[in-house]
């Protein structure tokens, strides 16, 4: 018997569950990426990330970031910090100062307000970059649950990994089981035969530490040296 696979449509916008498994209408769509998606980005742009900024480059800096990316560095490591802040502090962080800026917005459209729950409960991650979808998406594989994730980025503002490459990556959910990118640290692809054991060692290492946040900060300032030494024939972790 053929088996078909039915896409259902969440399509109003006063529906209380946002489905990642579900279609946007294309109507609804429009609405969350001027609103919530594009709305986030510009809020944390205007009210945090231009007094602290230059506190996260220089940390990547002194974390050995690759000097042409140390601005993507620094980026993740900012949404790290308020992730992990909204992970320790439910009640007051960037997500309910967003949605108490947009309040009214919110109320309207309760299916993003749902949204908006399951994206601060999100942790970075790293990833293989498997293939390329189109001029604008990806498939990425999870280096930790082997899951396979669909990533379009909506805009040229962050790094398109080059297949074949790891990634480490803060993913947004959305409709029809897509991801959306939040900041993207691309590992050079002469690299990713050393990263790639690493990760696999240090999830091992790691795997009865209770804090997701503090298991990618760990091992993301290990991989960086990872790659730096990579690259500079460098290997002092076979000594």
């Amino acid at each position: 018997m053929e088996k078909h696979t039915l896409l259902f449509e969440q399509s109003r916008a006063d529906s209380k569950i946002f489905r990642k498994d579900y279609s946007l209408s294309e109507e609804l769509k429009d609405v969350f990426f001027e609103n919530v998606y594009t709305g986030l980005n510009n809020y944390v742009l205007k009210h945090h990330i231009v007094s602290i900024y230059p506190d996260f480059l220089e940390f990547a800096r002194t974390c050995e970031a690759r000097p042409e990316k140390e601005e993507y560095a620094a980026f993740l490591f900012y949404w790290w910090r308020l992730l992990d802040d909204t992970h320790k502090n439910p009640a007051s962080n960037i997500f309910t100062e967003f949605h108490a800026e947009h309040f009214a917005f919110f109320k309207k459209h309760p299916i993003f307000l749902s949204w908006l729950n399951q994206a601060k409960k999100i942790t970075p991650g790293f990833y293989f970059t498997a293939g390329h979808i189109g001029s604008n998406g990806c498939t990425l594989v999870d280096l930790k649950s082997k899951e396979v994730i669909h990533v379009m980025f909506p805009s040229n503002t962050l790094p398109f990994p080059r297949k074949g490459t790891v990634v480490s990556c803060i993913l947004l959910p959305f409709a029809e089981h897509l991801h959306l990118p939040l900041a993207v640290y691309p590992f050079e692809y002469s690299t990713r035969e050393e990263i790639a054991p690493h990760i696999h060692h240090y999830y091992n290492e790691l795997k009865d530490e209770k804090d997701p946040y503090m298991v990618w900060l760990q091992m993301f300032m290990s991989l960086l040296l990872v790659e730096k030494y990579t690259l500079s024939g460098e290997e002092p972790w076979k000594d």
